[in-house]
């Protein structure tokens, strides 16, 4: 028995070590260095390039992270705020330029040649990736080089007056991707996820949305959130994974 204990806490000591991340920091011709977290998988061919930021550092992400490289997936979990000084609030976004989006895009795109890349980020800080994107393909003139982006719960609109539609940010009506969006049931965006498919749709962006049952935007993160929440939230990564291998599958020519 001692000797299968030793065994079992050995091969966890393994995984731990799988799923320890690497720093790594790219600096861009503006002078800004966007550091990454970098959870390796030895048999990954998808990569996952996840922009964060807006609430510092949350271990949610990196375990889901970890997770992801579990499953054959190289994840590059960046911040985005930080290398600016910027305050982690909703507004900073805005600060970060379009030209560094591209140019960090573009060197994940050079660095994994061959290898899908597949964008992530959630709630306002969805507007990097698109964003991203978008500069890419200006500065190129050509579709941008990933597969698709995962969005969750996707705040991309201003808060409406009671009664009128949201107004979208311009972004959405200049994106061309393909996406998987997540949207959790008990949350303002649940009652207007179509008309955010259809934004996105009249640019040409191909759009699968997803409901998630009895969850709150931000449901990993919540102060309040509930038992049922947590849970959802310890297996993050799980429910990432089948949109991103998804998407990563169907840009395979």
């Amino acid at each position: 028995m001692k000797r299968l204990f030793a065994l079992l806490y050995m091969l966890l000591l393994a995984c731990d070590a799988m799923a320890a991340p690497f720093e790594e920091n790219i600096t861009l011709s503006s002078g800004a260095v966007i550091g990454s977290h970098r959870y390796p998988s030895a048999a990954a061919h998808t990569v996952v390039l996840w922009f964060s930021g807006q609430y510092g550092r949350l271990e949610e992400e990196h375990r889901a992270a970890a997770q992801l490289a579990g499953l054959d997936m190289e994840v590059w979990l960046a911040d985005w705020l930080t290398p600016y000084f910027l305050p982690q609030v909703a507004g900073s976004l805005a600060e970060v330029p379009d030209a560094d989006l591209a140019e960090w895009l573009e060197a994940m795109h050079e660095r994994h040649a061959g290898r899908p890349l597949v964008l992530v980020a959630s709630g306002r800080a969805t507007t990097l990736p698109l964003r991203a994107t978008l500069a890419w393909r200006t500065r190129f003139d050509a579709p941008a080089p990933v597969a698709g982006a995962v969005l969750l719960w996707p705040l991309l609109y201003h808060d409406p007056e009671p009664g009128e539609e949201p107004e979208y940010d311009p972004v959405v009506r200049q994106t061309r991707l393909d996406l998987a969006i997540l949207v959790p049931m008990s949350s303002a965006g649940y009652w207007w996820r179509e008309a955010m498919q259809a934004a996105f749709e009249a640019a040409g962006s191909r759009v699968r949305i997803t409901v998630l049952p009895g969850l709150r935007d931000r449901f990993y993160h919540r102060g309040d959130a509930s038992a049922s929440e947590q849970a959802e939230g310890a297996r993050l990564g799980e429910i990432l994974a089948p949109h991103i291998a998804s998407l990563s599958k169907e840009s395979q020519p």
